[in-house]
């Protein structure tokens, strides 16, 4: 994809343009092609000692640089400002990692395992006295009839470690300011192999894990341990459109039977004013019992298919400890941009403001008004979620924005917007208009009053001038 325009305002020089598809103002650290003489010539930077960090040829050259972007929307990438503490690590005489950012401070074993997670804010430890977080569990998985889609219970009695031995001992990779990390090579199972990164940035509240795997197991199932310090019955799952609870207890034979929760992006064990999350990326098992939090990463079953996902696998997930609740600690929104990141689009050649430009690819030309930042949807209320902007399917120069209430919580907020919007109406998710006299929304000037009940989704039909 590329931005392409009238070679006004800094001539043919590549910019880069900054797009943030979620509905909120977002902070986060990219990686742009240049390095520090090329950057300062081209932007102005706010400390420079904590606003870059060169990135590695191994890891793709050029230099890690942190930005905020606005809502739903894009930014010209013209300036730097440092962050407010760079980040620590060192190596401690028994073999040992410790690291620290302006949120945590964690203490990783020679093996990869989080033995101290602390959450500064609240002085409080994350992992179990006693007990290691991220540790790599490896259980026997045969299932009596529906070998691709049953997990039996029997198979919780049979986990062991999955380190098989360590290939290329933990060591470090990143030493910030911006981002440290860790990284070691292990065999796991019988035939298989992982290499993992660890590492904690100056601007996010968790402890962050990328695995590449190449997976060539028999009937074995890979899941993630953390034993935290959190004391509670339930432990709460995201759903799509909100999130469910379930026990992690085995009191009656239905308990027990949700030993393996479907889950999306996070799963969070909280007490009153403390608790645990997980984030993940495409990984939708999980298991809680007692204070133990799992997450599952591979199987290996052979029937219908013998292959079955064998072969490399990418897989991201976090720790994130916090204060409060989920919600008034910002998991929703942190799961959220670990599933979405920032796009990066190259410009050669940018306009004074009002000039047109096109965002192209193979399959449509969207016309954009290109100022240095602007934020096309926003709500003002961070329990809103705006999950969709799509297109109407049978109406001409209309747009469907649909959101719903992700707290459970009652709310009333305004949607806002800088595109020419005329008119706006309720609809469903076939887009049927719904409206009644006692249920109708109207457009004034720039935004759109809403009420949500806990959990409600909406979805809003716009008519845009064009």
């Amino acid at each position: 994809m590329s931005i392409t325009g009238v070679p006004e305002g800094r001539g043919e020089e590549e910019e880069l343009v900054l797009v943030n598809v979620l509905s909120w103002q977002r902070t986060e650290l990219i990686r742009v092609p240049w390095y520090k003489d090329e950057i300062s010539r081209r932007m102005w930077i706010e400390g420079v000692g904590k606003a870059m960090q060169n990135v590695s040829n191994e890891a793709g050259g050029g230099t890690l640089v942190p930005v905020v972007v606005v809502p739903m929307g894009y930014q010209l990438l013209r300036g730097l400002s440092a962050v407010k503490a760079p980040v620590f690590l060192e190596q401690k005489k028994d073999g040992s990692f410790f690291l620290k950012n302006q949120f945590l401070e964690a203490v990783i074993n020679p093996e990869g395992c989080v033995s101290s997670l602390v959450l500064l804010e609240c002085q409080k430890e994350a992992i179990a006295s006693g007990c290691v977080g991220n540790k790599l569990v490896i259980f026997d998985d045969v299932p009596l009839y529906w070998d691709a889609w049953d997990v039996m219970d029997y198979h919780l009695e049979t986990g062991r470690s999955a380190i098989k031995e360590i290939v290329e001992p933990l060591k470090i990779t990143e030493q910030g300011p911006l981002r440290a990390s860790l990284t070691l090579r292990v065999k796991i199972g019988v035939n298989s192999e992982m290499k993992q990164k660890i590492s904690i940035d100056a601007v996010h509240p968790y402890l962050l894990f990328e695995s590449t795997i190449n997976w060539e197991e028999n009937h074995k199932f890979l899941k993630v341990e953390f034993p935290v310090n959190v004391l509670s019955p339930q432990a709460t799952y995201e759903i799509q459109f909100g999130n469910l609870q379930r026990p992690t207890h085995c009191n009656t034979s239905w308990d027990w039977a949700k030993y393996e929760v479907c889950g999306h992006k996070w799963v969070d064990l909280s007490e009153y004013d403390w608790g645990v999350s997980i984030l993940n990326k495409s990984k939708y098992g999980h298991s809680v019992r007692g204070n133990k939090m799992y997450l599952s990463l591979l199987r290996s079953p052979k029937s219908p298919d013998a292959k079955a996902d064998m072969g490399k696998h990418i897989i991201t997930y976090a720790v994130m400890p916090h204060s409060k609740t989920f919600q008034q600690a910002g998991v929703i929104q942190q799961a959220y941009q670990l599933n979405y990141p920032l796009h990066i689009f190259p410009t050669s050649h940018l306009a004074k403001p009002g000039a047109s430009h096109y965002v192209t690819n193979a399959h449509r030309v969207l016309p954009l008004e290109m100022h240095e930042s602007l934020s096309w949807f926003q709500v003002t209320d961070s329990a809103v979620v705006i999950e969709t902007v799509k297109k109407a399917e049978d109406r001409d120069d209309c747009l469907v924005v649909r959101m719903y209430e992700s707290f459970g919580s009652r709310v009333n907020v305004v949607l806002k917007s800088c595109l020419p919007i005329q008119k706006a109406l309720l609809c469903n998710a076939l887009e049927d208009v719904v409206e009644s006299p006692t249920q109708k929304v109207k457009w004034k000037g720039n935004s759109l009053e809403l009420s949500f009940r806990p959990y409600q989704i909406i979805s809003v039909l716009l008519y845009v001038e064009v």
